[in-house]
């Protein structure tokens, strides 16, 4: 009899145990794809080159992809962890890993590409590592799936509709938000507040540093002029276009506006991208522009930030503000000198911080939610109780 209870236990300590595992990693890697989906989408831009598959998907299949998978990873994470259709979303979850978990094996073997980007940014896995991981997952989602009527229900079957529906429409709304502007949370090393001679300085110990890819050069001269426009003192505005032909050109009345302004108080602006001098002279001709072309590597520039065309403010080495193409700043916010206007004088916060407030817009009403539906059952058990009395 006590062995068979403590086999009991036993069971749902494992099948509790392999749930909430796979919960935290699905809930993790999919908030950070609904933080970046264009990372993910660079990284899969990059499987289908390797793959050779790139020129048969549309231009926008990457992006759907991406957030198709950002949506999966987070909704079945927090399937699992509210135990929601709990035989459904097992089965769901055990066919996602064993599809992925041979795929990433054979990534490990070849690595066409180093990292796989199960984290984007925010965690970064070479491809072994990768592997490991996914047969850890896997064999927790068979344990999960084979005890799914073991698994314990943090909310009653009656309120899982308003968690699952709430967690969609968060999803939703958090990878649009991020598409349409910028990551709300940025992992990558040209963040606000980040110092460009720190991130690329090597330290004692010869371990590369955190941006080690960056060259700027001359387009006619060919000259490296990294250094030098990174160390040039003052404000600075760099226009990121990776790709010029890819370019949201309604952005050019903005851009002609921020010239002028530029000109007028002494600011430098220049423009980095990874395109040929036809497409630059193309761009110039279609758009009026008068600023400085400098040539870059696609890969930095698709870090630095995550919109074609993007913007960075600088101040010396420091980076000061970042916008997407649509929050480009018009003439009506340019009225006065960098010194005076609020966005120059921001502080970012830490990691944490931004963190916790992003958290905080899913988890309190998901808490209250949570909160009512145990006091809601447990009235009613309370009463069930005292009518059988």
């Amino acid at each position: 009899m006590k062995s068979n209870k403590l086999c009991s236990v036993v069971k749902w300590l494992i099948a509790n145990s392999s749930r909430l595992i796979l919960a935290l990693v699905l809930i993790f890697s999919g908030i950070v794809k609904l933080i970046d989906p264009h990372g993910t989408e660079y990284k899969i831009e990059d499987y289908a080159l390797s793959f050779g598959v790139s020129e048969f998907l549309p231009m926008y299949a990457p992006l759907v992809l991406a957030i198709a998978l950002a949506m999966f990873e987070f909704c079945m994470g927090v399937n699992l962890l509210f135990v929601i259709n709990r035989r459904l979303t097992s089965t769901l979850v055990l066919i996602f890993l064993t599809i992925f978990t041979p795929f990433t094996l054979y990534l490990a073997i070849e690595n066409p590409v180093h990292d796989c980007g199960c984290f984007g940014d925010a965690w970064k896995l070479t491809n072994w590592q990768t592997f490991i991981k996914n047969v850890i997952l896997l064999t927790s989602a068979i344990i999960m799936t084979m005890y799914h009527k073991l698994q314990s229900r943090l909310i009653s079957i009656h309120s899982q509709w308003l968690v699952s529906t709430y967690t969609w429409v968060f999803g939703f709304v958090l990878v649009s938000y991020s598409i349409y502007t910028l990551p709300p949370i940025d992992f990558r090393p040209y963040y606000i507040g980040a110092d460009l001679n720190k991130q690329m300085r090597w330290d004692d110990s010869g371990n590369v540093p955190p941006i080690s890819d960056l060259i700027i050069t001359d387009p006619v001269t060919g000259d490296d002029l990294t250094d030098s426009l990174i160390n040039l003192p003052g404000w600075k505005f760099w226009v990121i276009i990776p790709r010029i032909e890819n370019a949201d050109d309604g952005v050019m009345d903005k851009l002609t506006e921020l010239t002028d302004y530029c000109n007028n108080n002494g600011y430098q602006i220049l423009a980095l991208t990874a395109s040929n001098d036809e497409m630059i002279n193309n761009w110039r001709d279609f758009t009026g522009a008068e600023y400085e072309f400098k040539v870059v590597d696609e890969i930095p520039l698709k870090t630095m930030v995550r919109s074609n065309p993007g913007l960075m403010l600088l101040s010396g080495s420091r980076v000061v503000n970042k916008w997407a193409s649509s929050q480009i700043p018009n003439a009506s916010e340019l009225d006065k000198p960098l010194e005076e206007i609020s966005w120059t004088s921001n502080t970012d916060s830490t990691l944490a911080e931004r963190a916790g407030i992003l958290l905080s817009w899913y988890l309190i009403p998901l808490l209250l939610c949570t909160i009512i539906d145990r006091a809601w059952m447990g009235i009613k058990m309370y009463r069930e109780k005292r009518n059988r009395i």
